[in-house]
């Protein structure tokens, strides 16, 4: 949810997301679902809200969101609906243009959401009164931060860590999932004591397969869990 990132491959991507949240917040694991249009995707839930942060579906279509918009915001006692739910939401609509199109947001929390689908990233950023609907470059990495817990000056931070890494190594699922804090603590890892990062999932597709590498962080007990998918 607070820090993600985006590197194109031949015919694919991958998009690699550290949640940050309370450690007392209970997950499952990713899982698969059938969706009553009959798209099948696979996600991990959030099993207070029911609903996600990541999600990809059959075709390698991939959503991802992020808490905040472009600043940090003073939140509400009460929303409409969780942000979680937009996520699985996006697989039910016709199509992701469509979705952007024909999704109300009224009395919903600001968020930041990232659509991959064939040859489109997109980005929507609800700030709380208005969409605003992006294409970036599909062959150039990109970095996201959430703005509800990361300055300006940390996400520059991060940036700044996240080229240089990318400059030293080969570009594979591992070393992205090296920068993003899989094996020690690198400046994409969050440790507080009501806020840190609890999981780290990684979706990647080559126009063929989809793989989900999904990382549960704790203190004393981290536990990699790697779930090839293998499209028919």
């Amino acid at each position: 949810m607070c820090t993600v990132s985006y590197i194109p491959k031949w015919n694919g991507f991958i998009l690699t997301s550290n949640r940050d949240e309370s450690p007392l917040r209970v997950t499952r694991l990713p899982m698969e679902e059938v969706l009553s249009n009959g798209t099948k995707i696979t996600f991990p839930q959030d099993v207070n809200k029911g609903g996600s942060w990541i999600a990809m579906d059959e075709n390698g279509r991939a959503a991802c969101l992020l808490n905040g918009a472009f600043r940090n915001h003073k939140k509400k006692e009460k929303y409409r609906a969780s942000r979680g739910s937009i996520v699985i939401a996006a697989f039910e609509a016709e199509s992701f243009k469509s979705f952007l199109s024909d999704l109300s947001l009224e009395n919903i929390e600001p968020f930041t959401l990232l659509l991959v689908s064939s040859g489109k990233l997109q980005t929507l950023v609800w700030d709380g009164y208005r969409k605003h609907i992006s294409d970036l470059a599909t062959d150039t990495p990109h970095l996201w931060s959430s703005s509800t817990l990361y300055s300006r000056e940390q996400h520059t931070a991060k940036l700044d860590y996240f080229v240089d890494s990318l400059g030293m190594n080969k570009t594979t699922e591992s070393s992205v999932l090296k920068i993003h804090g899989s094996e020690k603590d690198t400046p994409f890892i969050l440790r507080g004591d009501d806020i840190s990062t609890v999981s780290i999932t990684q979706l990647s597709f080559n126009g063929k397969q989809r793989k989900i590498t999904y990382i549960l962080k704790k203190k004393r007990n981290e536990e990699l869990i790697s779930i090839p998918i293998h499209l028919s």
